[in-house]
């Protein structure tokens, strides 16, 4: 299973908050801002947390972000690798991934995080609204 998310945002200097969410505290994944720095948080059913930050801060600006994701098969290992305006800014390796999907009762967000909070980074300030613009999120999955 892989799959590819492109997210086109403007950012103001130091931003924050959810740029999506999909499950909540059980188990999700996350992208989101903190102090202009891009953080993607892959929440393993609160058994493994696995998280790539940027080691530079997101100029202010518009830009295209790309989440590119390789499971071969649910619940084996598999990789994210982020891109920001065409530059790759990292690779995470997933260990583990969930066996199926995520809980369905909480749901997609876009922009903020509704349901219960994926990362613990966040969670007290729930549901961390993003202070940028959002003009898409696009999920091609494959």
């Amino acid at each position: 299973m892989s799959n590819q998310t492109l997210v086109d945002l403007e950012v103001k200097e130091n931003a924050s908050g959810v740029i999506f969410a999909m499950g909540g505290q059980s188990g999700g994944i996350t992208l989101f801002m903190e102090g202009g720095k891009l953080i993607f948080e892959y929440n393993m059913m609160i058994l493994e947390r696995y998280v790539l930050e940027s080691s530079e801060l997101l100029a202010k600006g518009r830009h295209q972000i790309e989440l590119d994701t390789n499971i071969p098969r649910l619940g084996y290992p598999g990789t994210v690798t982020i891109m920001v305006d065409g530059k790759r800014i990292g690779q995470l390796a997933l260990n583990k991934t969930v066996p199926g999907i995520f809980t369905a009762s909480e749901t997609f967000d876009v922009g903020t995080d509704l349901g219960s909070p994926v990362s613990m980074r966040y969670s007290e300030k729930a549901p961390y609204t993003f202070d940028g613009i959002i003009h898409s999120v696009k999920v091609n999955m494959q």
